[in-house]
């Protein structure tokens, strides 16, 4: 999702000095949104500054290619950024995947289009934000979407300028995992963004197809290869006046743009709250900066199958004939998504004994009405045709049954390493902090491993063994990890580590690099906890989906925006990307960024319309 296709890059010399309507600092998934919109007025000057390039090329237009990570700088993906050591994991550091460049995130996600439970934003409205009700930002899904899979659907956007289209696996395994899945109880559903849909469920994912390129020359700046440093303010008035910025490469040098109306910063959610700690004299206290971040993070459990029923095929001369199909058709492995369904479950609506779902739970509440907060689902499972562990394992070839915690409680935080603007923030990664969450994984784990039993004697017709799983024989695990870059090696107990993040509940039980090793593989139901807890320690890895490090609310005191996205103290100082989110929703989060891009944008506009300037 980057609008800016071919669009003039300008460097931080050439808007040195000049002065803009608006700033928007950050490129990403909902800056460019925001700047997209804003610059819809002749009248008005939009200057946007991102760290990256546009780089349009034919790898970042193949669906399918644009999501391997490991591609690289062709993708301007972010690979240097890593958490602290996390105690619950071994004391492993996570990798933290991003982009640099102009879309961001959206470069890279799957062009997955999922918009939350409408039961996410009653949470938000039981929090206080009333103006987030489901009810007040649908019509900003709708105003983005063009819904070409649904175009019959009331609920659903069809003058947007994202296309939104649905496809199949051309695999045999979905349609076992189809009955497997319902054996479990669980329902196949067409579409996970109608807000009548139930709360949990076997989904049909719409994946975005961008058309957003405008040719806006006269209103909209592009400044790439450029950090905003810090923000030029008065404390006393709360008026934001400028950005000053540097080069993200090449020799130092300090520039400046100057705000007229307003800056909105749009950094995400690990770099937003690094921008406002670096440099902005805060006239309040905003002790929620940077304490609250959360992300979906994920325990990989994988089958073992026949090349040809997975994207490994690709890895093979096969590839030839895929990307020939892409160019001359738009057709084949590459046009497609990693994912086309997924799985939404509520750890609260699963019988233990069995791991079936219950449309009731044990109160006798009803589990699917997701228009209610209690129902929002906690466990996503994707089934993916490729491995799902963050490294690669040649030699063999996987289908994933790829378990989340999609509401973890556990929160992290995000802190100044030095004064740096160009340097990585300390991350200090909520990976299995609370009780909650830990049990909330045993059971995602659990019931995953049920599933793919199911698949397993469904009457699948090639060959297919469980091979990365709590409670199955280690060797690939242990071959896995004996081959493991030094950045992905447990850190000594030696090295200092945050009191913060020192853990609490999920102390480990065994030796991370022998593992269990038992007999014979264990099944879902004697599997035990301590094995699932093993296993999960040695693989789970986050999810980049960070979100809540500057969250809204109408106490400045628990938050950092307020209803209309101004950061507390300031009249022209806004944020809108995930870091407001008052509680990460229960989806893949790029169509929430990009509502609140587009409500941001409404809000700016409504503020100075009629005025030409403060």
């Amino acid at each position: 999702m980057w609008p800016f296709s071919s669009y003039p890059e300008h460097s931080p010399s050439q808007v040195n000095g000049k002065t803009y309507d608006y700033i928007v600092v950050g490129g990403g998934t909902a800056g460019c949104v925001v700047a997209s919109r804003l610059s819809e007025d002749h009248d008005v000057s939009v200057l946007v500054v991102d760290k990256g390039r546009v780089k349009d090329n034919i790898v970042s237009r193949m669906p399918l290619a644009s999501q391997n990570t490991f591609i690289g700088n062709i993708l301007q993906v972010q690979g240097n950024r890593w958490s602290e050591p996390i105690p619950s994991a071994n004391r492993r550091r996570n990798r933290l995947w991003g982009v640099e460049g102009i879309g961001g995130a959206s470069r890279i996600n799957a062009m997955l289009w999922t918009r939350g439970f409408p039961g996410d934003y009653a949470a938000w409205s039981e929090m206080g934000l009333e103006d987030w009700d489901y009810d007040k930002v649908e019509p900003y899904f709708r105003k983005i979407e063009n819904a070409i899979a649904h175009p019959d659907s009331e609920s659903r956007g069809h003058k947007g300028p994202m296309e939104l289209r649905q496809f199949t696996f051309p695999f045999v395994w979905t349609t076992y995992l189809e009955r497997a899945i319902q054996k479990l109880g669980i329902r196949l559903e067409k579409d996970i963004n109608n807000p009548a849909a139930p709360a949990m469920g076997s989904f049909n994912l719409d994946t975005a197809i961008d058309n957003l390129a405008s040719q806006r020359r006269d209103q909209l700046t592009v400044c790439t290869g450029a950090v905003a440093s810090r923000l030029e303010s008065n404390a006393q008035t709360g008026i934001v006046t400028g950005v000053h910025i540097r080069c993200s490469k090449g020799p130092p040098g300090e520039f400046f743009a100057k705000a007229r109306r307003e800056a909105i910063v749009c950094s995400g959610a690990l770099c937003t709250p690094q921008l406002l700690l670096l440099g902005i004299p805060l006239t309040k206290e905003l002790p929620a900066v940077d304490t609250t971040l959360s992300d979906h993070y994920s325990i990989p459990i994988m089958l073992e199958v026949s090349r040809k029923e997975t994207f490994h095929l690709l890895e093979t001369v096969w590839a030839i004939w895929h990307i020939l199909l892409w160019f001359l058709f738009g057709k084949g492995f590459l046009s497609l998504s990693a994912m086309s369904t997924t799985i939404y479950v509520r750890t609260s609506a699963i019988d233990k004994s069995t791991m079936e779902v219950k449309s009731h739970d044990e109160e006798g509440h009803d589990t699917l009405d997701a228009s209610l907060s209690r129902n929002v689902p906690d466990i996503e499972v994707m089934p993916i045709p490729v491995i799902s562990i963050e490294r690669p394992f040649k030699g063999h070839a996987f289908i994933s049954l790829y378990p989340t915690l999609a509401q973890p409680r556990g929160l992290g935080r995000v802190e100044l390493a030095n004064t740096d603007s160009l340097a990585q923030p300390r991350i200090i990664y909520p990976m299995f902090t609370t009780k909650h969450d830990i049990s909330s994984a045993r059971l995602a784990v659990r019931f995953t491993i049920r599933l793919a039993d199911e698949l397993l004697h469904s009457g699948y017709p090639y060959p297919a063994k469980l091979a990365f799983a709590p409670g199955q024989d280690p060797s690939m695990l242990e071959e896995w990890e004996r081959t493991a870059p030094v950045d992905y090696l447990p850190v000594p107990v030696e090295s200092p580590v945050p009191n913060s993040q020192k853990p609490q509940f999920f102390e480990p039980k065994q030796d991370a690099t022998g593992g269990f090793k038992p007999r014979e593989n264990k099944t879902w139901r004697n599997v035990t906890d301590d094995e699932i807890d093993d296993y999960s320690r040695r693989v789970c890895h986050a999810s980049s989906h960070f979100s809540s490090t500057c969250p809204m609310s109408n106490d400045e005191k628990s938050g950092v925006v307020d209803q209309k996205l101004r950061v507390h103290g300031f009249s022209n100082l806004r944020i809108a990307d995930a870091s407001v989110f008052p509680r990460i929703p229960s989806c893949h989060t790029m169509a929430p960024m990009m509502m609140v891009g587009e409500r941001c944008a409404d809000m700016v506009k409504a503020t100075w319309e009629g005025k030409k300037f403060r």
